[in-house]
């Protein structure tokens, strides 16, 4: 059991400012600060909280799965594989060259997979992602939607004062 007390705590994103906005780094993020504090602890440097319980890859998997799900309030719709739940799946190759060679499936999906290994996606059963190509989405129209967008907040920020002239930079 990780964590302080048996607290499973769920794994969510909201706020792409220190990592990237995919679960994959945020897992693995965890995983390692989560290992240097246990290290850290065993070696005599304790931060106030106590010496934290070292976790594995499983527990990561769960908190980004199940346990992000309950927090959310949707534990009994999606979160885990079971009948009668909504069917949200994320199909990963596992024939990529960072995943090789797959040892543990649980741990290259934690430690060595990327956004880029989604070969197919499901949402509620429906197929939203197929063999790498997204389904039924207008991707220039898209990008020129987000482009457009963030322009607007920036166009807004500039009048409000909060912000300097076009940055150029960013993603």
């Amino acid at each position: 059991m990780a964590g302080g007390g048996g607290v499973r705590p769920g794994l969510g994103l909201d706020v792409e400012v220190a990592l990237a906005g995919d679960m994959f780094t945020q897992m693995r993020a965890l995983h390692a600060i989560q290992r240097m504090r246990a290290v850290n602890a065993a070696r005599g440097a304790h931060d106030g909280y106590g010496p934290p319980d070292r976790i594995t890859t499983a527990d990561v998997l769960d908190f980004a799965t199940r346990q992000g799900a309950a927090t959310v309030g949707l534990g009994a719709t999606t979160g885990t594989l079971t009948p009668g739940k909504q069917a949200d799946l994320l199909m990963i190759t596992a024939d990529e060259i960072n995943n090789l060679p797959l040892n543990d499936p649980i741990g290259t999906v934690v430690l060595g997979a990327d956004a880029r290994n989604i070969d197919t996606v499901l949402i509620a059963g429906r197929v939203r992602k197929w063999a790498g190509r997204l389904l039924d989405v207008d991707l220039p129209a898209l990008r020129a939607e987000a482009a457009a967008s963030r322009d607007h907040v920036h166009r807004a920020a500039v009048a409000a004062g909060v912000a300097a002239g076009a940055t150029g930079g960013g993603r």
